[in-house]
């Protein structure tokens, strides 16, 4: 009962921003809200040593997981600064700084919705690798819509970031990878300055 209810709020989150985004027009309004209420969970939750390491905050495979979350940011961040370079939009000052410190943490509760409460609780049922990796991308994919070049990155980082935490257990390295990748691809992807956009910060 448990891991359909888990299943059942990021659901329910999904819902929520598709709502606002595309119901109401309003955009990032639900971040607090979800970003509150996925920590709260998490901590209730996570007194649990057991239910813990099923969602992967623990120690356990963190060195493997983050090697290949590195060299994932890696190629990640290549792609971004190739593609920057080209537009003419590749930059680096404290307004990317304080977004890279940033995005990680809510990259890591993004994270933690799709891979601990969907991607675990779906592969514990019972359902296939390969089921799981398109469930997760999808939950990954279908939050950044209607922006198609985010969307289309977001599946790609969705798919290997569920394949990693399926194969070594751990959320740390991929969270702070997604909000890295995150930081970067808005800024010189994107063209965008996120931290200007959030406070109107000139």
């Amino acid at each position: 009962m448990r891991r359909r209810i888990e299943i059942g709020l990021v659901l329910l989150a999904v819902a929520l921003h598709e709502f606002l985004t595309f119901g109401l027009g309003v955009h990032g309004l639900d971040i607090a809200p979800t970003g509150a209420a996925t920590i709260g969970y998490g901590c209730w939750r996570g007194r649990d040593a057991a239910v813990r390491a099923e969602w992967g905050v623990h120690a356990v495979g963190l060195r493997a997981c983050a090697r290949d979350a590195a060299l994932l940011t890696l190629c990640g961040a290549a792609i971004c600064a190739a593609i920057g370079g080209a537009r003419g939009t590749l930059a680096a000052d404290w307004h990317l700084l304080v977004t890279l410190l940033l995005y990680p943490l809510w990259g890591i509760v993004q994270q933690f919705l799709v891979l601990s409460l969907l991607a675990a609780n779906l592969a514990a049922l019972g359902l296939s690798r390969g089921v799981v990796i398109t469930a997760a991308t999808a939950g990954f994919t279908i939050v950044h819509a209607p922006n198609w070049p985010l969307t289309a990155a977001s599946a790609v980082l969705g798919a290997a970031c569920t394949w990693l935490f399926l194969r070594h257990r751990n959320l740390w390295p991929l969270g702070i990878a997604h909000g890295v990748l995150a930081a970067l691809f808005y800024r010189w992807v994107l063209g965008r300055d996120s931290l200007a956009e959030l406070w109107q910060v000139r």
